[in-house]
């Protein structure tokens, strides 16, 4: 599928973000997106992030391409959410803001786009993509499916990395 912006044409979100990664060593300690590094005060004081009453990973270690579905909600329904953004642009933060990723923000800011509508859009495009050809129903991806039922779909393929992983670290863990 490909996808005409004003400026350029776009096949998949993976090319959007192909020369992008995230940075390794963004770390937060706070609880809510409007604990920044900059000096400054965040510009919405009764942001939805800020109040809720569940702590939140808005600067992961590793950061999904996908805004996790909890935050990305969180996000829409927020009445500041396009001053969280335009602040994430300026400030150039890490993690998730006003239900985008950094690698969203990077896109936004080459596209020259600063509204939550382009970050709507680039959201639906990774999601998209990365439920693209799933044999089960969106959301439900898992090693299971990946491993037993043959679905290489993004959702199944990060569930059997994870999988992979913790196996590894298992194995480590008893061999040492």
């Amino acid at each position: 599928m490909t996808i005409t912006t004003h400026q350029r044409s776009i096949t998949t979100y993976t090319e959007l973000t192909a020369s992008m990664q995230t940075d390794p060593e963004a770390r937060h300690h706070g609880g809510a997106a409007s604990v920044s590094s900059s000096p400054q005060t965040f510009p919405v004081e009764a942001a939805r992030c800020a109040t809720f009453p569940t702590p939140m990973e808005w600067v992961p270690d590793r950061e999904r391409r996908v805004v996790p579905d909890m935050m990305a909600a969180l996000c829409r329904r927020c009445p500041g959410r396009q001053s969280c953004l335009l602040w994430a642009l300026a400030g150039q933060e890490q993690g998730y803001w006003a239900g985008t990723t950094t690698n969203d923000r990077e896109i936004m800011r080459q596209l020259d786009q600063d509204d939550v509508d382009t970050a709507d859009w680039l959201q639906d495009l990774a999601r998209r993509e990365l439920t693209d050809g799933a044999l089960h129903p969106i959301g439900e991806g898992s090693y299971f499916w990946y491993r037993r039922r043959g679905c290489r779909c993004g959702e199944c393929k990060t569930a059997n990395a994870q999988a992979r992983a913790q196996e590894r670290a298992k194995a480590k863990g008893q061999a040492a």
